[in-house]
């Protein structure tokens, strides 16, 4: 039994933190022990929550992972442990981090530099819509990935106005489980935010009940896989806000746009610059902040996005073209797909595959899928 098991088996039977998980590891060595140790020897355990000790000895057994493992797979679900090393590696470092993510799509974009969370009123201003569009956008077509909640308002609008641009890809940290998906309006955008190569995130597992608390505590995530927050209309009492305080908390950089003196929900905006924040007038406050001076080139480089391999493409071979034409025009791509937007045979498109995997054109995922090297 890998130990990752072990985290989705606790994750299943109690609300589970990593300060839970170092707790047992201290007492019983080994997650794993907690399956063969004498129940007795378990709830005797002083240190350690009791109700969590009865439920690992009420529900532990090898066939309840199976069944998860089974179910998840049927959903289409993905899981990663903070020990992985494809666990986002700036949530590892945050005060509270979730010990395991369940999540849909690809996170691997996730692990790279340009991150930013996108956030702001559920209720926003036609002023916050026009900026968020605007602002989210310019950040995609500069290859910067954007993190928000999939909530209604700014949120949604990050979502839909990042993949709406040329580079970025985004990811939606959600305050439900991914069997339950939450605002259900906003389940066409969570589909589409899939299908353009992104990414639904929980920490809560399946059939978790949904609470106006969740969606706090996931605030944390959202900054936490950033490496700023950009805030476009907040007021002053606001999870908005609660999430630029998080990434303040953890070292993050916070860019607000101003608003209105007199308009309440520019009160959380015009409070973080008060406070410190960086302005947010335009795109190039972002670029310039992270020492981008010609943005465009810099991250088409970092990303080895269309751009910056346009030059070469037309030195490959008909081949090589037409597989990374398939991947720009449906985004990460499965190998029986390629052959058949291609119409090239499997066996000529595995060996032009591993040559472009060679000369870092293309990254291999899992399940034969392969998408640009970002």
């Amino acid at each position: 039994m890998e130990e990752r098991d072990m985290y989705l088996f606790l994750s299943s039977i109690y609300r589970i933190t990593q300060k839970d998980i170092d707790s047992l590891k201290k007492e019983f060595e080994k997650l794993e022990n907690l399956m063969y140790l004498d129940k007795d020897k378990i709830l005797k355990n002083k240190k350690i929550n009791s109700k969590l000790l009865r439920n690992i000895v009420k529900y532990r057994g090898h066939s309840r992972i199976e069944k998860i493992k089974r179910v998840l797979k049927q959903k289409e679900i993905q899981y990663v442990c903070i020990e992985d090393n494809n666990y986002p590696q700036r949530l590892k470092h945050i005060d509270i981090p979730p010990p395991i993510l369940f999540y849909k799509g690809d996170i691997s974009f996730l692990q790279q530099e340009n991150v930013i969370a996108v956030i702001g009123s559920r209720t926003p201003t036609n002023y916050g819509i026009k900026c968020v569009r605007k602002f989210t956008q310019e950040l995609s077509d500069i290859g910067m990935h954007v993190v928000s909640g999939l909530a209604l308002g700014i949120d949604c609008e990050a979502h839909i106005a990042c993949m709406k641009g040329k580079y970025g890809k985004t990811a939606a940290v959600i305050g439900s489980p991914l069997d339950n998906i939450r605002p259900a309006t906003n389940m066409k955008i969570a589909d589409k935010i899939l299908e353009s190569g992104g990414a639904i995130i929980s920490e809560f597992f399946l059939g978790t009940t949904v609470n106006p608390l969740n969606f706090i505590m996931r605030n944390r995530i959202i900054s936490g896989l950033s490496k700023g927050v950009l805030v476009i209309e907040a007021a002053q009492k606001s999870g908005a806000l609660g999430t630029a305080n998080y990434a303040e908390d953890q070292g993050r950089d916070v860019f607000a746009v101003p608003g209105r003196i007199n308009d309440s929900k520019s009160e959380g905006c015009l409070d973080l610059l008060s406070r410190g924040a960086y302005v947010a007038r335009t795109i190039e406050d972002i670029a310039e902040h992270y020492e981008y001076s010609d943005p465009i080139k810099k991250f088409c480089t970092l990303n080895n996005c269309k751009d910056s391999i346009e030059y070469d493409i037309k030195s490959l071979n008909y081949e090589k073209q037409e597989i990374l034409n398939s991947i720009e025009q449906n985004g990460n791509i499965k190998i029986d797909d390629i052959c058949n937007c291609t119409g090239i045979d499997i066996k000529t498109i595995n060996s032009n595959i591993n040559e472009l995997l060679i000369d870092d054109y293309i990254i291999e995922m899992e399940n034969k899928t392969y998408g640009f090297n970002v």
